[in-house]
């Protein structure tokens, strides 16, 4: 059985999530910020992964149950529930330091 950390694609809600918090409107730029996270994601330790894999499953099942779209990023990051706060911090951290920080291969092309 694989661990978490081999988990081969970022799931659906986490694809969402981070789709959600990307700001530029460049589709290049979008999918190197999305690669990076997926990167990110695949090279935690598998404690850390594991947790936030569950996550993912349950806030996607929920997603699936209510509709597509909810809960909104917003609706997690104003939660009075502080794992569902933290959940958006961790991929917010990632989508920023990607942002801020990754080369910008389309200015180079």
């Amino acid at each position: 059985m694989a661990g978490f950390t081999n988990l081969r694609d970022v799931l659906r809600f986490e694809r969402h999530v981070v789709s959600a918090l990307t700001t530029t409107s460049d589709p290049l730029r979008r999918q190197e910020v999305a690669a990076f996270v997926e990167g990110a994601l695949q090279s935690m330790p598998e404690h850390l992964r594991a947790a936030l894999a569950v996550a993912s499953m349950g806030l996607g099942a929920m997603s699936f149950l209510l509709g597509t779209g909810r809960p909104t990023v917003h609706e997690l990051d104003s939660s009075p529930v502080p794992q569902l706060r933290q959940y958006v911090r961790v991929f917010r951290s990632l989508v920023l330091f990607a942002e801020q920080e990754l080369p910008v291969a389309s200015v180079a092309a």
